[in-house]
């Protein structure tokens, strides 16, 4: 399980920017220049998303996962899913996911406390997984 700290790191080891500005709509971005990435969080967002805003734009920097508005939806897919995966698997390793389960955390919303995120993001991690609820 990685800590917002251990993205922080990640970040300075990658040289990738990290600022805070104000962009309520989308909540996160990260951009590609030829001064390397950079990620703006948007200001505003609550604490308990921060991680997996910034894991989720740090997965766009490290696998090359961008786009731009004249995108065809299918490639914007296959780029959010490559950032997806890399937040899922930093934020919720699958030998994490499968330790907890067995610890008897046999909900999404036990799951996401466990691992520090949102319900939602649970939702998608297990799905990646093949993790199913019933």
């Amino acid at each position: 399980m990685t800590n917002i700290q251990e993205l922080y790191d990640i970040c300075n080891r990658e040289n990738i920017t990290i600022d805070f500005i104000d962009c309520p709509k989308c909540g996160a971005i990260s951009l590609f220049g030829s001064g390397g990435c950079a990620i703006g969080i948007d200001s505003q967002t609550p604490a308990r998303l921060l991680k997996e805003r910034t894991a989720h734009e740090i997965g766009h920097c490290v696998k090359g996962a961008f786009y731009n508005r004249y995108a065809t939806a299918d490639n914007i897919s296959q780029h959010e899913y490559r950032a997806d995966k890399w937040a899922i698997e930093n934020l919720i390793p699958k030998s994490e996911l499968i330790k907890a389960i067995k610890k008897n955390l046999d909900s999404i919303y036990l799951l996401a406390q466990h691992f520090d995120v949102s319900e939602d993001f649970m939702i998608k991690a297990c799905r990646y997984y093949g993790v199913y609820f019933g």
